[in-house]
């Protein structure tokens, strides 16, 4: 019974990861008048990078599912741009960790804006009822998946 359930729900989240990507992939591409030229990957390292003020290179890697000659050309090009820096972990001076400059927090901040605009547009098709059930099954979505990762 239990891996019946399983098939259902691993066929049930790639239908959704399609239709997430379907519908809301795209705002990261159409945020309006970008101050940089950043390709989907680098903003979404931002996006992470802002959520928790610190983080090693291979945990952003893990996140973004990107190899480590990728991951560390993109944090060149993100330093480059002066959005990123990379500075010594206090507690263990062998590992580097990567933040955001004031420059990129205040691009994040900006992103942000533009990302809940284009969000809202979109959930905008959908009547009150359907955005709050939507609200409950991310919530619940959410609080699966913080178990998942907190057993990895």
């Amino acid at each position: 019974m239990k891996e019946e359930k399983i098939k259902e729900t691993v066929k049930l989240q790639f239908e959704i990861i399609n239709l997430f990507q379907k519908n809301f992939a795209k705002i990261f591409h159409k945020a309006g008048d970008i101050p940089y030229s950043l390709n989907k990957n680098q903003n979404r390292a931002i996006m992470i990078i802002g959520s928790t003020d610190n983080i090693m290179p291979t945990t952003l890697g893990k996140c973004l599912d990107l190899q480590k000659g990728s991951l560390t050309s993109m944090i060149d090009a993100l330093e480059r741009e002066g959005l990123v820096y990379r500075k010594k972990d206090p507690q263990d001076r062998r590992k580097n960790l990567i933040s955001l400059t004031e420059k990129g927090n205040a691009y994040r901040e900006w992103f942000i804006g533009k990302l809940e605009e284009n969000v809202s547009d979109i959930l905008r098709r959908l009547d009150e009822e359907d955005i709050l059930a939507y609200k409950e099954s991310l919530q619940i979505m959410f609080t699966t998946l913080k178990k998942l990762d907190d057993t990895a």
